[in-house]
């Protein structure tokens, strides 16, 4: 009885504050949706793939917008336009597969006064130099660069399957409470050609891209301390995207969930009962302590699926809490066991507790 009126407390006070929420499947209406939705509070773009050059050496990535809204409200009249309504922060991080090495860079700005933006209508996006922007035919251009990591990244991107709706026509539930949901939408294979640049030297790459787009404002349930994600690009031709919500305790939640994309494009959503994941080994950072899960077993019945996922990078730690005030493992990932693959994993909530942040 305490913890439902705990959460009912929670949505009152969120709607009180004037943002939206997520309650229910999204009409869903594009390219409008893949622009900005200040509505609600909290949003990201996220781009990761895998690269390789003309050689043998072969690289991860992965580019991130998030918005963050501190208030909900319009200007009014008279109030100054730089008044942070809303603030856009970015990471960029590639890392080297033979060397091991992550290098990442990250940026904070208010949205406003010409810095940083977020368009509404379509995917167009901007922090200073650093872009991500869906063009007229229907490709989208990512472009980043640092100094201070000597890194720079371009890259073409053209999707090679249609948009997935993940969870119920895009509303995916993340908690028992009215609101605990986010909208989720993905192009979970794009084929990408450009240039990199690292440490002086500039290669033309190509290879296969991940794109997750999602909004919310109160997505997690109040004892979500964190999550894994996995976005998976399997040989045969079908993605798999999953991740396991984890409780204050380790436990998962039952609003874990998933989704499998077939060779022709169409999807099917997966519930917790679907999947079966288990962390089998376990890597310590050296610079925060944080013990996270590695190597990972996830079998999928259903779809004939029994892979071990594995990273290649295993110090994949992100300290961004100069922009976002986050730590987390971010990383390329290999699949091997019942079909081979490649992708991308996400882990979050072994430092502090993601509760209340999303």
């Amino acid at each position: 009885m305490l913890k439902a009126l705990r959460l009912a407390v929670l949505a009152l006070v969120l709607a009180a504050a004037g943002w939206e929420t997520a309650v229910a499947p999204p009409s869903l209406h594009f390219p409008r949706d893949h622009g900005a939705h200040p509505a609600f509070r909290t949003e990201w773009w996220y781009m990761t793939g895998q690269l390789g050059d003309s050689g043998s050496r072969r690289y991860g990535f992965q580019l991130t917008f998030f918005r963050q809204g501190l208030d909900p409200s319009a200007p009014e009249p008279g109030q100054s336009a730089l008044r942070a309504h809303q603030v856009l922060a970015a990471h960029l991080a590639i890392g080297e597969l033979g060397s091991g090495r992550m290098h990442f860079a990250e940026r904070r700005r208010r949205i406003g006064g010409g810095l940083a933006g977020a368009a509404d209508d379509d995917l167009d996006l901007f922090l200073e130099d650093w872009t991500m922007r869906r063009t007229q035919e229907g490709t989208v251009v990512i472009a980043a660069s640092d100094r201070g990591t000597a890194t720079a990244l371009r890259l073409e991107l053209a999707p090679a399957k249609p948009l997935v709706l993940h969870g119920e026509g895009g509303f995916s539930p993340k908690g028992p409470a009215p609101g605990n949901a986010s909208v989720y939408v993905s192009w979970t294979r794009l084929d990408a050609r450009g240039v990199l640049a690292l440490g002086g030297s500039t290669a033309q790459v190509q290879g296969q891209v991940w794109f997750d787009h999602e909004w919310g404002t109160s997505q997690l349930g109040p004892d979500i301390a964190g999550w894994d994600w996995f976005g998976l690009r399997l040989a045969d031709g079908r993605e798999l995207m999953l991740y396991r919500l984890r409780r204050e305790d380790g436990s998962a939640a039952s609003e874990s969930a998933g989704t499998l994309v077939e060779r022709d494009g169409s999807s099917r959503h997966l519930s917790s009962a679907d999947l079966v994941l288990e962390a089998k080994t376990w890597w310590t950072s050296p610079r925060t302590g944080a013990r996270y899960p590695a190597t990972f077993h996830v079998t999928l019945p259903l779809a004939g699926l029994d892979l071990e996922v594995r990273p290649q990078i295993p110090d994949s730690e992100i300290d961004g809490r100069g922009s976002t005030g986050t730590v987390y493992w971010e990383g390329p990932v290999g699949v091997a066991g019942s079909s081979t693959g490649e992708g991308y994993a996400e882990l979050t909530g072994y430092v502090a507790s993601m509760a209340g942040r999303f």
